[in-house]
């Protein structure tokens, strides 16, 4: 389920803002999409795919406690 859609309907605003115009379409270059809102959403959704990668980037090595694959396997072969 996509993490915007609350009770499988969308929750969107209207918000009006003020994008350079080479710069979407540019956006709607890059992401194949043909109207601008489509162009904001799809760059907006990379934007904080991004973001939380790195967000979790920041996280690799800090779980001490955290399985490997190889006792993961292991413990699943037990059974």
């Amino acid at each position: 389920m996509d993490p915007y859609v609350l009770n499988e309907y969308a929750i969107c605003m209207e918000t009006p803002v003020d994008i350079p115009n080479g710069l979407l379409r540019a956006i709607q270059r890059a992401s194949g999409t043909r109207t601008k809102e489509d162009a904001i959403t799809v760059a907006v959704r990379e934007y904080l795919r991004v973001r939380q990668s790195v967000e979790l980037t920041k996280l690799l090595g800090t779980l001490e406690e955290f399985m490997d694959q190889a006792k993961l396997h292991a413990q699943r072969n037990q059974g």
